[in-house]
């Protein structure tokens, strides 16, 4: 690690949440690593979230910037919108990369902790925990999110195929992933890309994921939440009740993958035949998944669902895959 001191960015995304934004905030400011910018992108709230950031802005200097996201709207692109800035507008040398939400509270020590996986890396190097769920007050429910999903990369390949693996608000990085990372220039070339997979592609395909059990941020459940959470259900009912929802559910991953190739500084062997499953499809697909030992379920049925939606390339089928990869 670098002699001199180190440095972070917090990168925030918001909308309309003036209800558990200054909870939020205050766990950052009580954070017990201190050396920190945050940087924030508002998503033209009409409540009084623009108003609590400038409020705590007056007060706490290392909040150096509120943008508000006038053009894509979304949770996906009100991410890349603050991203965009910090890449293409702040000179300042960061060595670790975090990303925020608006309503949960992260755990005192949560940089600390991560900052320390990952400050020995050489390499691109990411690091994500588990989560505690809590209810709309902040009651601790007793639920992690290792309880409702397997959140552990035990073959780093599957989060090519899934969402389900990082979480965002859980995920800090060092300068070495970050200067890897393509930002389109063009802002109004933004898709709806999800900040946290994409990022961990590239850990992932071009450096080192890793994973810490630790409940370092107490993620809040409410009726307003922008993200999901997955649950439990009878894979034969949804098969059966809910295969357009699965097969646009395939189509926004895949579209994802490809729009990664794509912008990826380097390519390998994975990559390669990556992109030949999802275009190719047929008995193709089923070698590449048995080679890299794919499963992101331990139903069988869901295990089926990809052979079958790649196989015959249903994917294809869905509107989100309608859209040019630029």
């Amino acid at each position: 690690m670098k002699d001199t001191p180190s440095k972070a960015v917090i990168m925030m995304a918001t909308y309309n949440g003036e209800e558990f934004l200054s909870e939020q905030l205050d766990s950052l400011i009580t954070q017990t690593y201190k050396d920190w910018e945050l940087y924030v992108s508002d998503d033209s709230s009409t409540d009084n979230t623009i108003k609590i950031l400038q409020e705590y802005r007056k007060k706490e200097p290392r909040i150096k910037k509120i943008l508000v996201n006038k053009e894509k709207h979304g949770a996906y692109n009100n991410y890349f919108n603050v991203m965009h800035y910090v890449k293409y507008n702040v000179s300042t040398d960061f060595d670790f990369y975090f990303y925020c939400d608006q309503d949960d509270v992260w755990v005192k020590d949560k940089m600390e902790k991560e900052i320390k996986v990952i400050s020995d890396q050489k390499k691109p190097a990411l690091c994500y925990s588990n989560l505690e769920l809590t209810d709309s007050v902040g009651n601790d429910l007793n639920i992690s999110m290792c309880d409702l999903t397997n959140i552990n990369l035990e073959n780093k390949y599957n989060l090519f195929f899934s969402g389900r693996y990082i979480w965002g608000t859980t995920m800090a990085h060092n300068r070495e992933l970050w200067d890897l990372m393509f930002l389109d220039k063009d802002l109004n070339n933004r898709f709806q890309i999800a900040h946290d997979s994409y990022v961990g592609k590239y850990a992932v395909a071009f450096g080192k994921c890793i994973y810490l059990p630790d409940k370092l941020v107490l993620y809040r459940r409410h009726d307003n939440n922008v993200s999901g959470i997955p649950g439990k259900y009878n894979p034969i009912k949804r098969m059966l009740t809910k295969m357009p929802e699965i097969i646009n559910n395939h189509a926004s991953i895949y579209w994802e993958d490809l729009y990664f190739i794509k912008h990826s500084p380097y390519r390998n062997d994975f990559l390669n035949r990556l992109s030949k499953c999802i275009e190719k499809g047929s008995f193709y697909s089923w070698g590449f998944l048995n080679k890299f030992n794919i499963s992101t379920s331990d139903s069988k049925l869901s295990r089926a669902s990809i052979r079958v939606i790649l196989f015959f390339k249903l994917y294809k089928l869905s509107k989100t895959f309608q859209r040019k990869i630029i």
